[in-house]
């Protein structure tokens, strides 16, 4: 059996979320791969793309090793105290990444997750909730995040996610979009970190701001809706020092307002992607081409309309 998940874009609602407020989170056609193999007399676990070394084991205890640690959270998670009888796990997350090391930032350990967790519940006969994916995430990850990206790949499409749950939504068909890698990773739970220090000093206006052009969004999902919500998100940057706008993504702003569009970090900020938006395909199009001159990645992504499958 193989299963494979899709990975994901914040559209907006980063941080937001986690005060409450609803976030868009699309689902796109890069997919982490899990191939399960029960013919076999000895527990294998092998990676490509996040940089691990293989294990082989004769005995059905767990390991802690990195290429087993999703499997063996999945199992805990189900009250599983050893391997069941042998199995070979295959992970693939290549797609996740630019060039070996360098990681896109569109949810790799989510859509791993997700797919980890049907192939686990595949050879104990366990029937997987997106429940159980969040909750395997959180211990996976040390209990920081949303879910979104969980929920993301778990559902495919593009969702509004709020308080762990999630709907499906459908993208506004006047708005064009496309997302673009900076070149560089962006440090998540450290910036998460510092979201926590700065949110317990109770001064959090710009937060209450964010989430409610997050709110708006929903109800008018419009390019000024958009840019409203980008500069509620900078202004939370400024009072929270969380370095979401950084310099790479300064210039890609500087170079969509060129060209009519709006433009904003998706997540955690700090490095990974962006998102550009706006109403001519033309100049989203010319807007790729500028950001690829200035050493920009634009992505060529579309949106997954499946989550999680078994093939």
């Amino acid at each position: 059996m193989n299963f494979r998940a899709p990975g994901k874009v914040v559209l907006w609602g980063e941080y937001a979320v986690l005060a409450g407020a609803p976030a868009a989170v699309m689902a796109v056609n890069r997919y982490a791969r899990v191939d399960i193999e029960t013919d076999t007399t000895a527990w294998r676990f092998t990676s490509r793309g996040l940089l691990t070394p293989s294990v082989h084991r004769t005995r059905a205890e767990f390991c802690h090793a990195p290429a087993a640690a999703m499997a063996e959270t999945a199992l805990r998670h189900w009250g599983v105290e050893q391997f069941p009888a042998p199995f070979a796990l295959a992970s693939d997350t290549r797609s996740f990444y630019h060039t070996p090391g360098a990681k896109l930032g569109i949810g790799s350990s989510a859509a791993l997750c997700a797919a980890t967790c049907h192939a686990m519940a595949h050879i104990t006969d366990t029937t997987a909730t997106l429940d159980d994916a969040l909750a395997v995430h959180r211990l996976f990850q040390g209990g920081s995040g949303s879910g979104l990206d969980v929920a993301a790949s778990w559902h495919g499409g593009v969702i509004r996610f709020q308080h762990g749950a999630a709907t499906g939504w459908t993208w506004p068909t006047q708005l064009y979009w496309q997302v673009v890698w900076t070149g560089a990773s962006a440090a998540t739970q450290a910036a998460l970190g510092q979201y926590a220090r700065w949110q317990a000093e109770g001064n959090t206006a710009s937060l209450t701001d964010l989430a409610a052009a997050a709110h708006h969004l929903f109800d008018q999902p419009t390019l000024a809706s958009l840019e409203a919500y980008s500069q509620r998100l900078r202004a939370m940057d400024v009072a929270a020092q969380l370095n979401i706008f950084t310099p790479p993504h300064e210039r890609l702003a500087t170079i969509a307002a060129d060209h009519g569009l709006v433009y904003k970090p998706c997540g955690a900020g700090g490095g990974d992607i962006g998102l550009a938006c706006g109403m001519d395909q033309d100049a989203l199009a010319a807007f790729a081409q500028a950001a690829r001159e200035a050493h920009f990645v634009p992505l060529d992504l579309e949106i997954a309309p499946h989550g999680v499958k078994a093939g």
